[in-house]
């Protein structure tokens, strides 16, 4: 778990804190993907209510090509930020992109924050590359690393009659 210890913070108006490690050192095992150099940087500023943490993520995520199923390595170069409230306040909503840390709590938990920051970096389509050609539908091989020999006669009789028509004249 990534986590700050609160009175390492009260004491502070400014603060910086760095986390390095894997997403088993990092305590990140709900990710679906490995994540190997994770390096997390964060600074903390004194606020009403808390702090204001801002920071960034770097890594590398090993990540599954939707094309061609090989696992290829995405670089994570992400910026955060968040607020983080130490007091009981109405002022804020459960929407709102903030910590709110319990009366009891003696830790700040980051962990979700770092997460989150990661999944909403990757894009919706994880490709290895651009132009990845992808698996052939028949045989299954790998079309970035050769061609296959499978040919497709197999033709939809519902598009069969526009293979009548003569584009040359």
């Amino acid at each position: 778990m990534i986590k700050i210890a609160l009175d390492r913070l009260r004491n502070q108006t400014d603060a910086e804190f760095e986390f390095s490690g894997n997403r088993e050192e990092l305590g990140l095992q709900d990710l679906q993907f490995p994540v190997q150099d994770l390096h997390v940087y964060l600074h903390f500023m004194e606020a009403d209510h808390g702090f204001y943490a801002v920071g960034d993520i770097s890594g590398v995520a090993l990540l599954d090509c939707h094309r061609c199923l090989t696992q290829f390595e995405y670089p994570l170069d992400i910026s955060v930020s968040t607020m983080v409230i130490l007091d009981q306040t109405d002022e804020f909503k459960d929407e709102d992109d903030l910590i709110q840390v319990a009366p009891g709590d003696r830790y700040i938990n980051l962990t979700k924050l770092i997460k989150d920051a990661i999944l909403l970096d990757l894009p919706v389509k994880l490709v290895c590359k651009e132009d990845c050609q992808g698996l052939c539908a028949q045989c299954g091989t790998n079309l970035n690393e050769g061609q296959c020999d499978c040919t497709d006669d197999s033709i939809d009789p519902r598009w069969a009659k526009l293979k009548e028509i003569n584009f040359e004249d």
